[in-house]
């Protein structure tokens, strides 16, 4: 097993879970490998193993009871009948339970145990329906009747477990390799201490932009990432027909890399559908990932098992967009938030309720509303309360899900600057999900833009909204309403519909709406090859084929010949 000293190496080329470098990012050294949650299938199968031993164990239970009251003398039956519906049951029902916790552990041995148990079950549940058919075993009427259905049961549980695993036999190949992963023991990490202490000096926020938050970007660069995605995909199946058999797929997110450093605030914007939010829950594995690797503090996690990412959630958490439906109506606040403490392991109540005061403390909340419901509340105080259930844990990343889009801009400037408080005083690292690009560029370190479940671009927010390389990038910043009304600002309008995710057209995905596209004469590499994410010589990284084509003169020709249908015009008065 993998323990948290040792460091593979990323680079070897016969481990088959190596990190490919690329382009723009670093190569995230792993301490550890936390195992893969265990196939629906095999999951269903230990599931049907340990109702195979309860059911086992009726028998022996029943028959003992019998004993003790004298019924078996009656029943007149032969003792090798006997041994065998005890002694035979009891070691069946061992073997399935066994097996059982053995798949759990990652043993072949366990799943050469179960498809063994399951064998002997069904072979012998066959012999004995065998024997009430020929008539050998002499039973008649009712008796028969309720024996067969008896043995029926074990032949039907035993062919669903032996089904079950041999699809999987895949799956079984790979138990060596999972057996030395790491099970997530020993990975927790005391709570941090969240009181505001009275008379603390605080330091001041940098200014976005300014030369302090330019010279602390450099020095996080220098860093591990915290967070490192590489190749992340979410793939939704669409089932239809009268058998719900699949017959497509939602690419929700479609191969995603990027890193994120320690005390640093990564934003995803995009689109409405474009994958922002089922990425961010894909990396903090509430969905589990179609392919793909999340590397959090050098710990890789794939698909991983819920029981081995428990210890890590208490420092990955997550402020969820909608204040209103993500707060429990029947909870008091004191239960919302100490949830979370008390399903890692804070059992004492008095420690969790002092844990609660102290995060709505640190949200600006009073200490005194634990016992008040969430519709005592108004909207930004319900937020707070979000925030403060997130931070109740001492977590080092917080993916913030549009935690001010429900908000009216009064609240959102209050709320973006507790995040930002926050951030300062407890060194937190934000992975901010927004549609807002204002907030986003004041908000933000880097900035990367999302389209159809791919990255586009990606780089530091005053390099990539000052010179964009990307066509969407650049449509997406010309919809920025222009604050002084004096000015007239024409918008560069996209043409057509966003594409369905379940039908992503070939080559660059943003091609059929394109205006370098029509510019450049429609070449046919943009329709064919897909671009990759590479990095620029201005800094940032973009994926198109022509982003050195852009440029403002370009973007001022296509404004200039667009219908004014087309032209989105600001009121200039």
């Amino acid at each position: 097993m993998t323990t948290s000293g040792q460091a593979d190496d990323p680079d070897d080329p016969d481990d088959p879970d190596a990190i490919q470098e690329v382009a723009g990012t670093v190569v995230p050294r792993i301490r550890g490998r936390l195992r893969t949650r265990l196939p629906g299938k095999v999951r269903t199968a230990r599931g049907q193993l340990l109702v195979l031993t309860v059911y086992l164990l009726l028998t022996p239970i029943f028959l003992g009871f019998q004993a003790v009251t004298g019924g078996l003398a009656k029943m007149n039956l032969p003792t090798t009948d006997l041994l065998a519906a005890t002694v035979g049951n009891v070691v069946l029902a061992a073997a399935c339970y066994t097996a059982s916790r053995l798949i759990l552990a990652r043993s072949r041995t366990g799943y050469i145990l179960a498809l063994a148990a399951a064998g002997l079950i069904a072979i012998a549940s066959i012999y004995a329906l065998t024997e009430v058919v020929t008539g050998t075993a002499g039973l008649t009427g009712n008796t028969a009747f309720f024996f067969t259905v008896y043995q029926g049961v074990y032949l039907m549980f035993a062919v669903a477990v032996l089904v079950n695993l041999l699809r999987e036999v895949t799956w079984s190949r790979t138990l060596v390799r999972e057996a030395r992963k790491s099970t997530g023991e020993g990975l927790g990490v005391p709570l941090r201490d969240i009181r505001i202490h009275p008379g603390a000096a605080r330091t001041e926020v940098a200014a976005p932009g300014s030369a302090e938050e330019a010279a602390a970007q450099a020095k996080r660069r220098h860093q591990e990432p915290l967070l490192a995605v590489r190749g992340l995909k979410k793939h939704f199946p669409i089932h239809g027909g009268l058998l719900r058999r699949q017959i497509g797929t939602v690419y929700a997110v479609d191969g995603v890399d990027f890193d994120v450093y320690p005390g640093e605030i990564f934003s995803l914007v995009g689109e409405s559908g474009c994958g922002k939010t089922t990425l961010g829950r894909t990396v903090l594995q509430l969905t589990p990932p179609t392919a793909g690797k999340v590397v959090f503090d050098g710990f890789e996690l794939a698909d991983v098992d819920p029981d081995d990412m428990r210890p890590l959630r208490r420092r990955m958490q997550i402020i969820f967009q909608d204040p209103f439906g993500s707060l429990n109506p029947r909870m008091p606040v004191s239960d919302i938030i100490g949830e979370g403490l008390l399903a890692q392991g804070v059992t004492d109540r008095k420690t969790r309720d002092k844990r609660v005061e102290d995060s709505l403390e640190i949200v600006g909340l009073r200490r005194d509303y634990t016992r008040r419901y969430p519709h005592e509340f108004s909207g930004g105080q319900r937020q707070r309360i979000g925030i403060a259930r997130a931070l109740a844990l001492g977590p080092d990343l917080v993916v913030c899900d549009e935690p001010v889009s429900a908000l009216d801009v009064s609240i959102q400037s209050q709320v973006l600057n507790l995040l930002l408080d926050l951030r300062r005083d407890f060194n937190l690292t934000y992975l901010f999900i927004s549609h807002n690009l204002s907030v986003v560029q004041y908000f933000s370190d880097r900035v990367g833009v999302m389209y159809l479940g791919k990255l586009v671009e990606e780089g530091a927010v005053e390099q990539l909204y000052r010179d964009p390389r990307h066509p969407y990038t650049v449509a997406l910043l010309s919809a920025i309403p222009d604050p002084d009304p004096r000015r007239r600002k024409k918008r560069l309008v996209l043409k057509g519909d966003v594409p369905s995710p379940a039908a992503p057209p070939s080559g660059c995905r943003f091609h059929t709406r394109c205006w370098l596209y029509e510019k450049l004469g429609n070449p046919e590499r943009c329709a064919t090859e897909e671009p990759e994410l590479r990095p620029l010589e201005t800094g940032h990284r973009t994926a198109c084929h022509f982003a050195e084509e852009v440029s403002d003169k370009a973007v001022s020709q296509v404004v200039a010949t667009q219908s004014v249908l087309d032209t989105a015009v600001a009121d200039p008065v």
